[in-house]
């Protein structure tokens, strides 16, 4: 659900003759959302609107408790589905589903009810490492002209820039990154000491209480090449690099 001033916005484009994709770019929507609200006329918005509001307010009994949650943790945005999971514990059986509490959040702040406090991440630099000791790598992908998709393989050493990358038409599986991996030692003549990586499921299969755990063939490369690691947080991509998070205000 978007607000009344982001309805009136997409209803403005739509009167200057933007398409709906320019429309997208303009706003930052998806397209999905954009063709719903291009076609709805004012008073069908409205209505709407009045309706997604009366199946929020089923939560209206838990109000107090909702607020209560948010307060103790200093009105910061935590995950709903965290605080859904919460109150159900809690409370018992929720008067409607995760996807209409996520409304009734969104309803709360667009009334005024609540107001969460703005967080600011403090980054600091990380210190300057050694020739030779750490190896960032990371994947991505490109289409060509012709609609060919591309798979990249990149790879930087963290003190000198040193760049390395291999590109292939196919997805990569463990096999394939050892054999870039092999292939970027040999061109930058050495090896690192430690690897930074992603929690990526070509070398991890899942983090146990903190624990990360490697794919069988990932984790006998790593120790037959003596490679110590250093794995990024889940959808975390801050937490690599020259700079990182040291706290959240």
């Amino acid at each position: 659900m978007i607000t009344k001033i982001m309805y009136q916005k997409i209803q403005y484009f739509k009167q200057k003759g933007l398409t709906k994709s320019e429309i997208v770019k303009e706003m930052g929507l998806n397209f999905k959302t954009v063709s719903k609200y291009y076609q709805m006329s004012e008073p069908g918005f409205y209505q709407y609107l009045e309706e997604v509001r009366s199946r929020t307010k089923a939560f209206d009994a838990l109000r107090d408790s909702i607020l209560e949650v948010y307060r103790e943790n200093g009105f910061r945005r935590l995950p709903k589905a965290a605080v859904y999971d919460y109150l159900e514990e809690v409370c018992g059986k929720l008067p409607g589903s995760e996807r209409t509490f996520r409304k009734y959040i969104q309803y709360l702040e667009e009334s005024g009810q609540i107001e969460f406090k703005a967080t600011k991440r403090i980054y600091t630099p990380v210190p300057e490492l050694p020739f030779g000791k750490q190896l960032q790598i990371d994947f991505g992908q490109t289409k060509t002209r012709s609609g060919m998709k591309l798979f990249i393989f990149a790879a930087v050493l963290s003190a000198s820039r040193y760049k390395y990358c291999a590109v292939q038409g196919r997805p990569f599986n463990t096999t394939d990154l050892i054999h870039h991996l092999l292939d970027c030692f040999s061109y930058i003549d050495g090896r690192p000491k430690e690897l930074v990586i992603d929690q990526d499921r070509v070398m991890v299969v899942s983090e146990n209480k903190g624990d990360i755990i490697y794919t069988q063939d990932f984790s006998t490369f790593i120790e037959e090449m003596e490679l110590k690691m250093f794995v990024c947080r889940k959808a975390e991509p801050e937490s690599k690099g020259k700079s990182r998070i040291s706290s959240s205000l």
